[in-house]
């Protein structure tokens, strides 16, 4: 009896690669990503020195800090992405996203949870619960070497949130004013 093999069966490259073409597309979307990221970090970045002559509080504290590494995770993604190392730089921006989140737990804990059903209170909810989440779900997804299209979806989330509110705030005072 002679035993007849399949590629389906038997596949010449590993479950968990992605096709070259897609790698292609996957790296431009990180690079961008990371370069968005990195823009925001470098206009935030003097903000964590800015300390308005006040005692500086565990939560400003952090915050501060948040803003001073935020550039130097940015880059580290940018050129991750730009060497192709697609993995290490989804896991580099999805540890900036837990760390920002990290950053806002003082506040929460001090002013608590400002959820509604408006747009800002949507975006807030996002930001505090869905993001981190999903920026967990993006390292494992990416120390597995799985789906790293989902991955970069989930990192590409919080800087779309931040610019479409942006959009939308410019948007409102262009049309009723400020």
């Amino acid at each position: 009896m002679m035993e007849v093999s399949s590629p389906e069966l038997n596949p010449t490259m590993p479950v968990t690669a992605v096709p070259p073409g897609s790698r292609v597309w996957l790296r431009i979307l990180l690079v961008a990503i990371a370069a968005v990221e990195g823009l925001f970090g470098l206009d935030e970045f003097n903000g964590a020195f800015d300390l308005h002559n006040a005692p500086l509080s565990f939560g400003q504290f952090v915050i501060n800090a948040r803003l001073f590494v935020h550039p130097f995770f940015a880059v580290a993604a940018l050129v991750l992405a730009a060497g192709n190392y697609l993995r290490a730089a989804i896991i580099v921006l999805a540890a900036f996203i837990l760390l920002a989140w990290l950053s806002g737990l003082p506040g929460i804990a001090r002013f608590g949870i400002e959820w509604d059903w408006s747009v800002v209170g949507l975006s807030l909810f996002a930001e505090q619960l869905l993001f981190p989440a999903l920026a967990a779900a993006a390292i494992v997804l990416a120390y597995l070497d799985r789906h790293l299209w989902l991955g970069a979806v989930f990192v590409a989330l919080p800087p779309l949130n931040f610019l479409v509110s942006m959009v939308a705030f410019t948007i409102a005072v262009m049309i009723y004013g400020f």
